[in-house]
């Protein structure tokens, strides 16, 4: 990384940018109302957008890497059409309960695009719908948006994820509306 690098907006996938959150094969994904026109003002705005996400599904066998990368490959065209620049997917594919250095709230992931995009992590957000998202962000000295969409529509979840949340918004739109602010 050279001594200045480019701020980022990580983004969950299920939950933030697609719903709904579990499925069984990822062409049952969508994305959400607002997801194309809110990354595309972060990649107007100049921010990186690496998506980073957990696929447990893979490891159960409910469908396979390949699956679900053809399938994000025609998902990020898709918004890159729309002028939403999204870079990866960073994938953690094993199941919860396994333990590994890719699994949110780990920070390798992060720190993987962080090298391959010459991403400054101090400069960087990280918006998700789960108290991991935002943990994450705190554990790599970034600010993390809680998205009350997928997991935290929760109240619970809101609860668990106040003490590493820097924000909690309503919609990604209101999300990158803060994020714009912040910056």
């Amino acid at each position: 990384m050279g001594a200045v690098g480019c701020p980022a907006v990580f983004l969950d996938l299920n939950g933030t940018l697609v719903l709904p959150i579990m499925v069984g094969h990822p062409r049952d994904l969508r994305p959400v109302d607002d997801a194309a026109a809110a990354v595309a003002r972060l990649t107007s705005a100049g921010f990186i957008c690496p998506v980073v996400t957990i696929q447990s599904r893979i490891a159960k066998g409910m469908f396979s890497a390949a699956d679900f990368h053809i399938w994000f490959d025609g998902f990020a065209l898709s918004l890159a059409r729309q002028g939403a620049i999204v870079v990866g997917p960073y994938v953690c594919p094993h199941r919860f309960a396994e333990p590994c250095r890719c699994k949110k709230p780990q920070t390798y992931l992060y720190e993987l695009a962080a090298t391959e995009h010459q991403i400054d992590l101090g400069r960087s957000f990280v918006v998700g719908d789960s108290v991991y998202d935002v943990e994450a962000a705190a554990r790599f000295g970034g600010r993390g948006c809680l998205v009350r969409t997928g997991e935290a529509v929760s109240n619970h979840v809101v609860e668990l994820a106040a003490t590493s949340a820097s924000h909690v918004a309503l919609s990604l739109t209101e999300a990158v509306d803060w994020i714009l602010a912040a910056w």
